[in-house]
């Protein structure tokens, strides 16, 4: 027993060490990256912590997640603080977890490697790979890592040793990888078919893997019975495409092809092509380790090929890939190890890798692109190759070189030294593609447009400063930036990612609901006799104060960023309401537009009341008059030009009082920006109005 304690330090020693470096770069990293899905786990977690269930709850409404292990873990560091507290815990919880990968590594290395130095190695390697990079982010692929690892070595373990206990355990493994990846749950199918093949006949694998057949009989009917209920989309979220799209088409060869080499560049190419070798020629001896890795690369492989393929990417996603990384480098050591060098193995992975080299898409872009890290070296291949098509043929006689200098090297220095040497070797190769990673990721800034080391909590987390982070708000996003959906779509994430005690978003004739695209979404409207709102979910309201819609009515607590902090009670209702506008505030001339005010809480006779109405024009004279039972007037605007127009209205204490507005002159405008569609249909309109503002004063009616 102490003896396997102390066997075991040192891959406790490799996690810390690397748990430790990885703490140090992804703990720098203090903004969002990539939304909507850091947005996604971010709220999935302060659910737990708000609510106390595990059930994944987002906005108030539970929602049909299979993949929510990384919020539940993302909920132990997710105290009732400020987000920006939040995110260096949840960063530094993921280097801890991504890097925990070293211990499954190593256990899976052990029982399939001669030497227990070699499953050092494989451990070790195992957390030095790129896609480290990813710990940076609130995404799965922290947890989802060694999940994947642990599954695939309580798996081998069922397989190599079938018991009641082990196809419990498997399962166990398989089910903790499902619920930190949905696309992991491709591993349920490697254990039957490697059990099939590991024995002599179909009847003794069911008899030695009882409990696994019944679990894979269960399984198939109710998979049966939620595709054919119209259910996928809601147990497989995303991945829900792949049973209604072509799981394999024409293009399916050549996509794998290129899925297979970008994730052999990410491990050094050498490594993949090896490892690949060596766990092939294994299988097909029926050996249990080998058999379940390559089972599982190449169910993987084919399962993220669809996936991209359906999806319509252009590129390879080797997010989707990196997960085989420790399979592969364990064949990698094997072959290593081996004192018979690979042969006829190396034929498919060989023929397989340089189909995928030569056909390499390469994309580069300015910044880390999370989909596939590993894209961050094509800039250079392209320079120093003279192009794609020469980066291609240097990538495909890097390959066929340092397999020759393997054999080589083999041959003529032995097979100890040549491991050592390789192992270093690749070691130094992986920390630099990570440092590469890190340092694309850290020095261009993210693509919220601002550098991702600055945090942006003492600009954005205002709401939770001013009400704390425990209290309820519900948003209403409006076209808060002029002719930009995309900028207006970043204002709402951060008002929504920096402050916990946003937990609604509420969508007038659901204009602007694209922003949060996939999450719920509460519809609003407004009685147009009283105002009253059909909802009131939260005292407080966070609305644009540049909002041309409606104005909540209530005492505002703060204005900051151009959107006003409502405490507008447990009954909600309006203190206008526009009509005949545009959502975000342009006017039609041929079209009658209205403001209709209520009156104030607790009046008993009527009021004047104010309006200020701030109005833009296009490239034209335009012009706007404003008509109420107070008198008339008229804003009349040059080109390109701002006016400020108030006019009054007398508000009866029951019921409601009217401006009528009427535009004159047109010019060409930008697009709605309330729907993504919208943003690339020009309009003809008159004047903008930018800000409509009930003033506080009121005076009596003549």
């Amino acid at each position: 027993m102490r003896r396997g304690v102390v066997r075991f330090m040192p891959v406790l020693a490799i996690w810390a060490a690397a748990a430790t470096a990885l703490a140090i770069p992804v703990r720098r990293v203090v903004d969002w990256f990539l939304m909507t899905d850091e947005l996604l786990y971010e709220r999935l977690a302060f659910s737990i912590v708000r609510t106390g269930s595990p059930l994944p709850s987002l906005r108030g409404q539970h929602v049909p997640l299979t993949n929510f292990l990384y919020p539940l873990v993302l909920a132990a560091v997710a105290r009732n603080d400020l987000v920006p507290q939040f995110l260096v815990r949840a960063h530094t919880l993921n280097a801890i977890l991504m890097t925990s990968a070293a211990v499954p590594a190593y256990l899976f290395a052990r029982d399939v490697l001669s030497s227990r130095l070699g499953a050092y190695a494989v451990s070790a390697l195992s957390v030095l790979v790129p896609w480290l990079v990813l710990a940076s982010f609130l995404l799965t692929e922290s947890v989802a890592y060694p999940a994947f690892v642990w599954a695939a070595y309580l798996v081998q373990r069922a397989v190599a040793r079938p018991s009641i206990a082990g196809d419990v355990l498997a399962l166990a493994g398989v089910l903790l990888a499902t619920l930190a990846r949905t696309q992991l749950a491709v591993l349920f199918i490697v254990v039957p078919i490697a059990a099939v093949l590991r024995e002599p006949h179909p009847r003794t694998a069911v008899v030695r893997h009882r409990v696994f057949a019944a679990a894979t009989a269960v399984v198939v009917l109710v998979a049966i019975a939620i595709v054919a209920s119209g259910h996928a989309s809601s147990a497989l979220g995303s991945y829900a495409i792949l049973t209604k799209g072509s799981f394999l088409s024409g293009g399916t060869p050549r996509a794998l092809a290129q899925h297979a080499a970008t994730l052999a560049l990410g491990l050094g190419l050498l490594p993949a092509l090896l490892g690949a070798a060596w766990l092939t020629a294994r299988a097909v001896q029926r050996e249990p380790g080998p058999l379940v890795a390559s089972l599982a690369i190449i169910l993987v492989l084919v399962e993220a090929t669809s996936f991209d393929l359906n999806f319509g990417a252009q590129i390879p996603y080797d997010r989707y890939l990196f997960y085989l990384a420790p399979l592969l480098l364990t064949g990698f050591v094997g072959a290593l190890e081996d004192a018979r060098l690979p042969r006829w193995s190396l034929v498919v992975p060989g023929v397989v890798l340089v189909a995928g080299l030569l056909t390499a898409p390469l994309p580069t872009f300015v910044k880390l692109n999370v989909e596939t890290p590993v894209a961050t070296l094509d800039g250079y291949l392209r320079r120093t190759g003279g192009g794609v098509g020469g980066a291609r043929a240097m990538l495909v006689a890097c390959l066929a070189l340092l397999l020759l200098i393997f054999v080589l090297a083999r041959l003529f220095l032995g097979r100890r030294l040549v491991a050592v040497v390789l192992v270093v070797a690749t070691a130094a190769a992986l920390t630099g593609e990570t440092v590469y990673a890190f340092d694309r990721l850290l020095s261009v800034d993210g693509t919220a447009g601002r550098p991702i080391t600055v945090s942006q909590g003492g600009v954005f987390d205002w709401v939770d400063k001013t009400v704390g982070p425990n209290a309820s708000v519900t948003m209403i996003p409006y076209a808060q930036i002029t002719d930009d959906f995309w900028a207006t779509a970043a204002f709402w994430w951060d008002l929504e990612f920096w402050n916990r005690s946003v937990v609604r978003a509420a969508y007038p004739g659901n204009k602007y609901a694209e922003i949060q695209a996939t999450f719920p979404k509460l519809p609003l409207h407004f009685d147009p006799r009283t105002g009253i709102a059909n909802v009131s979910p939260t005292p407080y309201v966070a609305e644009s104060d540049l909002e041309t819609r409606f104005r909540f009515d209530g005492p505002t607590v703060t204005v900051q960023r151009n959107v006003r902090l409502i405490d507008a009670g447990s009954h909600w209702r309006a203190a206008w309401l526009s009509f005949g506008l545009d959502d975000d505030g342009y006017t039609d001339p041929s079209r009658v537009a209205t403001v209709r005010v209520f009156p104030a809480d607790g009046q008993t006779h009527p009021e004047l009341r104010f309006v200020t109405f701030q109005t833009q024009s296009g490239n034209a004279h335009e012009s706007v008059g404003f008509t109420s039972n107070a008198g008339s007037w008229t804003a009349t605007l040059a080109p390109n030009s701002e006016v400020d127009q108030v006019a009054s209205v007398c508000v009866p204490a029951h019921g409601y009082a009217s401006i009528r507005i009427r535009a004159h002159g047109t010019s060409e405008v930008y697009g709605d920006i309330g729907t993504i569609k919208g943003i690339t249909e020009g309009r003809v309109r008159s004047v903008l109005f930018e800000r409509i503002s009930l003033a506080d004063e009121i005076d009596h009616c003549s």
